[in-house]
C-alpha cells in the first residue's frame, strides 16, 4: 500500500514539478523528512534543487531568535527566578523537582498561549470570574468557579493559605524567568512557540523567505500552533496535508479524531488522499499474549525471521526498511536487539537507550557510593569493601587491570578486609583516580570525568578510540555501544559542571549525586544507522507519518502504553481544563491518534503485550487493544503463549559410585602417598545426607568466600575457640585451682587482649586490632564474647582442680574396618585430666543438645541427629584407639559440651546424658555400642556400593549450601 508520505510527494511534484526550492516543508519530526526526500528525489529524472525541511521546533527557533535552552539550565534559571521572589534556604537539589513541574507547567502555559495573570490570580469573589474571564466560554467559566467554590468552601485554612501564597508568587516568577531567558535569547518551547505566534499574528514576517509552507501529518496542535497556521493561511503561504482515517473522524466518540476533526475543518488539506484504510478486510490484525517481558523480545525475532522466510527476493537483497518493531517501553530495546536473526544485518534504531540501563550508570552509582562509605582513620582514609569489590568487578575496570582488581578482591576476601585502605591498592593510574575522597560538588564531578576519560582511553586503543585527550573534543567520529555510554556520561557530566561553575553553586557530594541522578533518568544514548534502509526500531512518537506493511509493536500494556501515570502539576486539574491547558484526556486522545494511525495502512500489525503481573506491570492489555477486539469493523485474531512449567515431579538426585569415587574415597583408607583424613564433622555430615557428603568431599564443591560486614554464628564461633585458646595456652601442663581461675579473672585486660588478638587473626586478618576497628554491631559482638569468656572461666573454676593437656590438637587415628584401616582426624578443643578422667571439651556456639536418647538414635538419619554428642563421643573412640592414650594413666575418658545458651544455667553441666539420666562419666560404658554402629556406618561409605542419595528427611536441607542443586 502507498503510504501517506509517498502520496504527498506525489502530489507536489504532480501540482508544482521541479520548482519545489521555494517550498519550506515542515514535518512533526525530522525523520518524516528523511523519507519524504527519499520519496520525492525518486520523482525527478534530472538533479532539482530540494525544497526546504524543517521541524516546527526549529521553524519557530528561526522565526524567533531564540534558541532552545536544554533543561537543566533552564531549572537553574528558574531556580534564581525563584529565590528573587521568595526567601528559601532550599537548596537547588530539593528544588530540583519542583523545578521539572513548574518549567512543564510554564511551558504548557505559553503554548495554549493562556493569560498567565489570571491563571495565577487568587479568586476569592466568584463574581469576579465574569468580569476578569470575559473571553473564556461560559463551560471553562464554569469550571474554574466550581474549583474557586470548593476551595474556598474548604475547612483547611493551613492548606488554603499555602495554596494561595504559592499561587500568587507563579507570576512573578514565570514573568522574571522569561525575562532573563530573553536577554540570553534562550528559551523553552512553549515561550519560543508563543513568540514565534505573536509575530506572526503582528504581521513581523520578515524571517518568512519561503513562497509556501507546507505542514505534513500534524495532529494535535498547540493553541500557539493553531494561531501560527493561521498567520500563514491568511497569507496565502500555507498548505495542509493531513494524516487520517475516516473511521476515527467520522466517528464522533472515537478519541483518536479529536484534533483531526478540528484541524479538517480549520485548515483543509491541499488535496484529499483514500481515507478508508482501517477497514480494510485484507489486513491481519493478531493480538498475541506473552507472560514474560524478554518473551515478547524473542517472539519479535522470530516474527521478523518469517518475514524474511516468507520474501519472495534472494535473501542478499531483502529489505526490511517496509517493517517497524515499535518499542513503547525503551527498556526492551536491548533484548530485542538481540533476539534478532543474523540475516537482519541492517537495522535503524531511532531511539533512544536508557542513560539508567547503561554500565557507565551503573558506574557511576558505584563510585557514588565508594564516597558515601569513606571512613577517616588514623592512618589515612579506608573504603567499603563491598564498594571496593563492586567496582573492581565492573566490566569497564575488569576490562583495563583484570588481574590487579582480581587480586586486590582475593585478598579483602581471603583477610576479611571490611575497609580498605589506598596502601592496599596496586600502583596503577586508574585506581589511583578512583580511590580518593572528594568532598565537594565541584571535585567530585572532576573525579568522574577524569576517571571517565582514562577508562575510555584505556579502553580503546589511540589508533581506534574516538576518545580523545582533549576534554573539549570526546565526541566519538563511529560510535558503537560502549563509547556512546561513555560518550552520554562525559557530555552530561561536563554540562552539569559547567552549570554549576557558571552559577557559582556548590553542593554536597551526596546532593549532587541526587541532582545527578535527576538528570541521567531524562537521558537517552542515541543510536546511528541508516534511516532509510533495513529493520526500523522505534518508540512510538518517531512512527508520526510514515507508514509500514509490517507492524510489530510490544509492550501494548495499559500502564505502558498509554502510560497511566499522572503528570504532577503546580495547577490542579480543574484550572487546567478551564483555562484550556493539557489534560489526560488530550494525552489520551494524542496517543490513541498514534496508534491507529500507525496501523491504518499496515498490512500486517502484530500487538503484543506481556500478559504477567509483575512490579512494573499489572498484565492487563492496553485500552486498545480492548476497544478493537470489541469494535466490530476489526477481524482481530487473538493467541495466548504460555511457559509449560511443570513443578509437581519432582527428580532424585542420585550418585552413583564409580571409579573416581572409589579413587576419592580409597585416599581414605591409604597408608602413604595421597592421603585424605576423615573428620568427625563430615561423618556427621554423611549421617545427615549421603548426597551432601558427596558434594563437600568427592566433588570439593565449597561454599563462596565472602567478607563478613558482622560477625556470625561461625566466626562466632571462631573468635570464642581462639580467645579461650590464647587464656589458656600459658597453662597447659599445669595444675588449675580456683585460685588460678580467681587471678584469670581479675586480669580483665589480659582476657580483653586475648579477644582482640582472636579478632586480630580471625576476623580482620591482620597484627593488630585496637578500639577503633571494632564499630557497629561488632561492639556488641565484643560485648557479648567477653561475658561468655568470663561464665566459662567461672565454669571451669567450679570444676577446679584439673589439668590442662593440650588445646585445639590434631588428632589423628586409625579406625580398623574389616582387612582395612581408615584415617580419622580432628581438633579437640580442649583436653584436660581431672580425678584420672581424659575430659573432651567442646564449645558450643550455636543450638546444640547434650542429651541424647540412645546410641542407636545418633546413627538413625530419619530422626534429627545430635552432632554435639555424636561428636564428643566420636573424640572419645578416637581418643581410645591413639597411641598415647596409655601414658595418661586414666581410667576413662569424658565429655563435655559447653553450649553458650545453656551456660549462664543455674548448676550448669556440661557433661552428656542418655534421656536425660545420670551423665556418661565414662565412654568405656557404651564404647562397644557406639563403635559398633560407627563401624557399620563406615563400612557402608568406603566398602560398599551404595550410591550417595538425598536425605528423606527435608528439615535438614533448609541449611544446606547444596539445597538449589537437589531442587529442595
Amino acid at each position: 500500500m502507498t503510504g501517506f508520505l509517498e502520496q504527498v510527494a506525489a502530489y507536489l511534484h504532480r501540482a508544482y514539478g521541479d520548482d519545489l526550492e521555494r517550498f519550506c516543508i515542515v514535518f512533526p519530526n525530522i525523520r518524516a523528512g528523511l523519507f519524504f526526500k527519499k520519496y520525492l528525489a525518486r520523482l525527478s529524472d534530472k538533479p532539482v534543487w530540494a525544497p526546504t525541511f524543517r521541524s516546527l521546533e526549529a521553524l519557530m527557533e528561526e522565526i524567533t531568535g531564540l534558541t532552545q535552552a536544554d533543561n537543566l539550565s533552564l531549572i537553574f534559571d528558574l531556580f534564581n527566578a525563584f529565590k528573587q521572589h521568595k526567601q528559601t534556604n532550599e537548596s537547588f537539589d530539593d528544588f530540583y523537582f519542583w523545578g521539572e513541574m513548574l518549567l512543564e507547567d510554564f511551558d504548557d502555559v505559553d503554548k495554549q498561549m493562556v493569560n498567565a495573570c489570571d491563571l495565577f490570580r487568587n479568586v476569592s469573589d466568584l463574581k469576579e470570574i465574569d468580569l476578569i474571564f470575559d473571553y473564556l466560554t461560559p463551560e471553562q467559566k464554569k469550571i474554574i468557579m466550581l474549583f474557586w467554590k470548593d476551595f474556598n468552601g474548604g475547612e483547611n485554612v493551613t492548606l488554603k493559605t499555602d495554596f494561595s501564597t504559592v499561587l500568587q508568587m507563579l507570576y512573578p516568577v514565570y514573568e522574571t524567568f522569561k525575562k532573563e531567558l530573553q536577554s540570553k535569547s534562550l528559551g523553552y518551547g512553549g515561550m519560543i512557540q508563543r513568540e514565534a505566534a505573536r509575530l506572526l499574528s503582528e504581521g513581523k514576517d520578515d524571517c518568512l523567505t519561503c513562497e509556501k509552507y507546507v505542514f505534513i501529518g500534524f495532529n494535535a496542535l498547540t493553541k500557539c500552533e493553531t494561531i501560527f497556521f493561521k498567520s500563514l493561511q491568511k497569507q496565502g503561504k500555507a498548505l495542509f496535508f493531513w494524516d487520517y482515517d475516516d473511521y476515527y473522524v467520522s466517528n464522533l466518540w472515537h478519541e483518536a479524531g479529536t484534533f483531526m476533526r478540528e484541524n479538517i475543518s480549520i485548515f483543509p488539506s491541499e488535496w484529499k488522499f483514500d481515507v478508508k484504510n482501517l477497514e480494510n478486510t485484507s489486513k491481519h490484525i493478531e493480538i498475541i499474549s506473552v507472560p514474560s517481558e524478554t518473551g515478547q523480545a524473542k517472539l519479535a525475532g522470530q516474527i521478523i525471521e518469517k518475514i524474511y522466510a516468507n520474501d519472495d527476493k534472494q535473501s542478499e537483497n531483502k529489505d526490511l526498511s517496509r517493517t517497524a518493531i515499535v518499542l513503547p517501553d525503551e527498556h526492551l530495546l536491548l533484548p530485542v536487539l538481540s533476539s534478532l536473526p543474523e540475516n537482519a544485518r541492517d537495522i535503524n534504531i531511532t531511539m533512544g537507550y536508557p542513560f539508567v540501563a547503561s554500565p557507565a550508570n551503573s558506574l557511576f552509582e558505584r563510585l557514588a557510593a565508594l564516597q558515601k562509605h569513606i571512613r577517616k582513620y588514623a592512618d589515612g582514609m579506608r573504603f567499603y569493601h563491598n564498594d571496593v569489590c563492586l567496582i573492581l568487578y565492573h566490566p569497564y575496570i575488569q576490562n583495563i587491570i583484570p588481574e590487579e582488581a582480581n587480586a586486590v578482591i582475593k585478598r579483602i576476601i581471603e583477610r576479611n578486609r571490611i575497609y580498605v585502605s589506598t596502601a592496599e591498592f596496586p600502583d596503577h593510574k586508574l585506581l589511583k583516580l578512583i580511590f580518593v575522597q572528594k568532598s565537594n560538588a565541584r571535585d567530585f564531578s572532576e573525579y568522574l570525568l577524569s576517571i571517565v576519560l582514562e577508562i575510555a582511553t584505556s579502553n580503546f586503543k589511540p589508533e581506534t578510540s574516538n576518545f580523545k585527550p582533549q576534554t573539549s573534543n570526546l565526541k566519538p567520529q563511529t560510535p558503537n555501544l560502549e563509547t556512546e555510554y561513555l560518550y552520554t556520561f562525559y557530555t552530561a557530566l561536563q554540562r552539569t559542571r559547567d552549570i554549576l561553575i557558571m552559577n557559582n553553586i556548590d553542593m554536597d557530594v551526596q546532593i549532587f549525586c541526587r541532582l545527578l541522578r535527576k538528570n541521567f533518568a531524562s537521558l537517552k544514548i542515541p543510536f546511528s544507522g541508516e534511516p532509510l534502509k533495513g529493520l526500523q526500531l522505534m518508540g512510538m512518537l518517531e512512527t508520526r507519518a510514515l507508514d509500514f506493511d509490517n507492524v510489530i509493536i510490544l509492550s501494548m500494556n495499559e500502564g505502558v502504553f498509554p502510560k497511566s501515570a499522572t503528570k504532577q502539576s503546580f495547577i490542579p486539574y480543574n484550572l487546567r481544563k478551564g483555562f484550556g491547558l493539557t489534560t489526560s484526556e488530550r494525552r489520551d486522545a494524542i496517543n490513541a491518534y498514534n496508534f491507529y494511525r500507525l496501523i491504518q495502512r499496515a498490512t500486517d500489525a502484530r500487538l503484543i503485550y506481556n500478559s504477567a503481573a509483575t512490579d512494573r506491570n499489572t498484565g492487563e492489555m492496553s485500552r486498545f487493544i480492548s476497544q478493537m477486539i470489541y469494535e466490530p469493523a476489526f477481524n482481530v485474531k487473538q493467541r495466548n503463549i504460555s511457559f509449560r512449567i511443570n513443578i509437581d515431579r519432582k527428580i532424585p538426585v542420585i550418585k552413583e559410585r564409580n571409579d573416581e569415587t572409589r579413587r576419592i574415597l580409597n585416599m581414605y583408607l591409604a597408608e602413604t602417598g595421597d592421603i585424605k583424613w576423615l573428620s568427625p564433622s563430615a561423618i556427621n555430615s554423611y549421617l545427615d545426607c549421603r548426597l551432601r557428603f558427596y558434594f563437600r568431599y568427592i566433588e570439593g564443591l565449597k561454599e563462596m568466600e565472602e567478607v563478613a560486614d558482622e560477625i556470625d554464628m561461625s566466626v562466632f564461633g571462631k573468635l570464642l575457640h581462639k580467645t579461650m585458646e590464647i587464656i589458656y595456652l600459658p597453662f597447659i601442663e599445669t595444675e588449675m585451682t580456683a585460685e588460678t581461675f580467681t587471678k584469670i579473672q581479675k586480669d580483665k585486660q589480659s582476657i580483653k587482649n586475648a579477644l582482640y588478638r582472636a579478632f586480630a587473626e580471625d576476623y580482620f586478618h591482620v597484627e593488630k586490632v585496637t578500639d577503633s576497628d571494632i564499630t557497629g554491631r561488632n561492639i556488641i559482638i565484643r560485648e557479648v564474647l567477653l561475658k561468655y569468656i568470663m561464665r566459662i572461666l567461672e565454669v571451669d573454676k567450679n570444676a577446679a582442680p584439673f589439668t590442662i593437656l593440650n588445646l585445639e590438637k590434631r588428632l589423628e587415628v586409625k579406625f580398623p574396618l574389616k582387612t582395612v584401616n581408615l584415617n580419622l582426624s580432628g581438633f579437640i578443643d580442649r583436653l584436660d585430666l581431672a580425678q584420672n578422667t581424659l575430659r573432651i571439651i567442646d564449645y558450643k556456639t550455636g543450638n546444640a543438645l547434650r542429651n541424647f536418647s540412645s546410641v542407636a538414635d545418633l546413627f538413625d538419619r530419619n530422626k534429627a541427629g545430635n552432632h554435639a554428642v555424636f561428636q564428643i563421643l566420636a573424640y572419645a573412640c578416637m581418643m581410645r584407639l591413639a597411641p598415647n592414650f596409655s601414658t595418661f594413666s586414666a581410667r576413662g575418658i569424658s565429655g563435655g559440651v559447653y553450649v553458650m545458651k545453656d551456660l549462664f544455667e543455674e548448676n550448669f553441666d556440661p557433661r552428656i546424658k542418655i534421656s536425660y539420666k545420670q551423665p556418661i562419666d565414662n565412654y568405656f560404658d557404651i564404647a562397644d555400642e557406639f563403635e559398633r554402629e560407627l563401624n557399620m556406618l563406615l563400612s557402608e561409605l568406603f566398602l560398599s556400593d551404595t550410591p550417595f542419595t538425598q536425605t528423606e528427611n527435608l528439615k535438614k536441607c533448609q541449611n544446606c549450601p547444596y539445597a538449589d542443586i537437589c531442587h529442595r
